[in-house]
Order: C-alpha cells, then structure tokens, then sequence
C-alpha cells in the first residue's frame, strides 16, 4: 500500500462501508487462534448489517465481499494486525500490517476506517539499504520484503587494480596499486549513483558494511545525500541475502521511526509559541475541516466514540447528532483531505493536551 491507495480508501462509500480490524501473532498456537477470532468478528459484522434493516440482496453481497477479504489472509504469513474493508460493488481489500497495535473492532459507516493503516504507512514507509563492499549493493524494501536493485546504477563494482602492460587482463604488481584517489573515486561514483536514485524516488536510506567504508562513505557525501541516511549498522554483508539486510536494518529503521516521534513532539512548544498549537480533540476537529491543521499528534492507542452534530463533536451519550465509531480516525481522515501531516506517537506523551494536538498552519 502506498500514499496514492490510502487516500483513495479515505473517500467516502455507499453507505455501509465495513472495515475489520483484528491483532494477530506471527506464531503458532496464537496463529490458530488468530482464524478463531475472524470467524468471530465476521459474525459480529453480519449481525451489524442485519441490525440496519438493510435489503437481504445488499447485505447478502457486502458479507460475501468481506468473506472474500478474509480469504486473501494467509494465516502462515501473518505479522501484528489485519485489516479487511469491504463496500458495494465488488470492493475488497485485506492488509497484514506490522509494528502496529491495533484495537479489535468492526466498523460499518460511510467511509472506511483507516487510521491503522496510516499508522503503518507513518511506521513502514518504503527505504533503501545501501551496503558498502568491493561489490556496493542498493536493496529496495518495504514493510514486507527487500529486494536487490539490478540497474545501470547499482551494483557499483570497485577495483584496485590496473592491467599489466602486456595488456592480458592479469592484475598488476602491487606497486601499482591504484590507492586512495581510486578509492575516493569509488566512493563519490556511489554517492553519484544513489543521489541519481533518490531524485527518482526520494526516501530513507540505510548504510551498511564495516565500520571504515561507512566512516569514509559518511566523510566523502554532501549534505543533501547526508541528510538522507537515517541509520548505519556495522558489519560485513558482502554475501547477505535480501532477507538478512531486512533482519539487520530493522532496529535502526525502528530508531528512526522514534526519533521522528520525538522530533513531533519538540514542534509542540514552537507551536505554542507562535500561537499556532491547538490541544484536544474537540478543538482540533473543528480546524480540521478548514485546513488548518498542518500537522496532527495522536497516541497510538486513543480512540474515541463520539456523536456529531452541526460539526461539532457530541459526547457519546447524547442521544442527538450522528454517532461515529472513532473520531479520530474521522479527524486523521479530515487532515490528510487537507494535505496535513500525519504522526502516531507513544501513548501518554500527549497526556496533558488532551491525547491529540495540532501544529496549525495560521
């Protein structure tokens, strides 16, 4: 899934849209349960459809549209949660998303729910390993696999050595070494090539191999490159397969990821500051819809039931106004319409603005 499939899935549907949210295991027995537990939910998601009265044809096809959802998930290859969204017409879709928490839930509205998938693409967006060596590799990975990239950029192969004079492909003495100018050489022609690459398709970069070829890669690159590299991780990896890379960078691409929710959080106080910070969930639903939220903190484990009437939101209680499942999946929705920003971060971290807030455009 990427940004383009995600904000297509935040377009409102045919009312009802069904969405399914379950935690699983990567492991047996929690596995077997986990197939236990859908066959729950799914009931749980046709005694939701029969309660709304609608035709029997209608409900009929949107049950049988989420059985098809769930029957893409293959339980052998699960990681943290599922998502499965079902709508009129055909629509299906099935996730398995990793290194999220989610909160099991059926959802049935007029748009499907979301956030757990924003959280995940937040968490797990798409980056490169760059692996230093004689043989410089580019690994193109994601939250589900890594592959090496086999273009005209990249493997960069290094040499030091120049043919004899009797020009037969032999290596030359030792003395005629090639040393640090074609090292340096070596090292800007990679910086060159994987510059090239994140004109094309800009993302995170991981570096890796021993510690003297990152020190030296890391010394010779300029800023733009540098800014790009959000982790190193040592060792030698000439021979790694794509999924011992995925194995290796996994901790300093979870690094990252928690300091990029602590880089969120310092914009709090600049916010502030500028009177440009807006607190709690009632007050950052109501800018949401104008576009003025630029960028929106949620704790990863807030959720909120809530009813909504002339655009502002109700407690759960009230018997007026539309009663919506989660409002901050709602209010998560309203932002990125707006082009804002999202990020999860860890719970209690935004405990004394109320679980959510806003860095506002104006």
């Amino acid at each position: 899934m990427d940004a383009s499939q995600l904000a297509d899935l935040h377009e409102p549907r045919p009312f009802p849209a069904v969405t399914v949210v379950m935690p699983t295991h990567r492991r047996l027995p929690g596995r077997r349960e986990d197939q236990v537990r859908l066959k729950v939910l799914l009931d749980e998601a046709r005694h939701r459809l029969r309660e709304l009265e609608l035709e029997r044809r209608a409900a009929d096809e949107l049950m049988r549209n989420l059985e098809k959802a769930a029957e893409q998930v293959d339980f052998d290859r699960t990681a943290e949660a599922v998502v499965l969204l079902a709508a009129h017409g055909g629509e299906t879709h099935a996730f398995v998303l990793p290194h999220v928490n989610v909160k099991e839930r059926v959802v049935v509205d007029d748009t499907f729910a979301t956030r757990d998938l924003v959280a995940m693409l937040d968490k797990t967006r798409r980056y490169w390993v760059l692996s230093l060596a004689k043989r410089t590799r580019l690994f193109d990975g994601d939250s589900r696999r890594v592959e090496e990239v086999d273009n005209a950029l990249f493997p960069v192969i290094y040499t030091d050595a120049v043919p004899d004079p009797d020009d037969r492909g032999r290596p030359a003495p030792r003395e005629f070494t090639i040393g640090d100018e074609r090292r340096l050489q070596f090292l800007r022609q990679v910086e060159t090539n994987l510059t090239e690459t994140l004109k094309r398709d800009p993302r995170p970069v991981v570096v890796i191999g021993v510690q003297r070829h990152i020190t030296n890669f890391l010394e010779e690159v300029h800023n733009t490159l540098a800014d790009a590299v959000v982790g190193t991780v040592e060792g030698s990896f000439d021979s790694a397969t794509p999924a011992e890379v995925a194995t290796a960078v996994e901790p300093a691409l979870e690094e990252a990821h928690h300091r990029a929710q602590l880089k969120a959080l310092e914009e709090i106080d600049g916010a502030r500051s500028a009177r440009r910070f807006a607190p709690g969930l009632e007050e950052c639903w109501e800018l949401a819809p104008d576009g003025r939220v630029g960028h929106l903190l949620v704790e990863e484990g807030y959720f909120a039931p809530a009813r909504t009437l002339d655009g502002r939101l109700r407690p759960v209680d009230d018997m007026e106004g539309k009663y919506v499942t989660d409002a901050v999946d709602d209010l998560v929705e309203a932002v990125l319409r707006g082009d804002g920003e999202i990020t999860f971060v860890p719970d209690d971290s935004l405990a004394e603005h109320g679980r959510v807030a806003a860095v506002l455009r104006y």
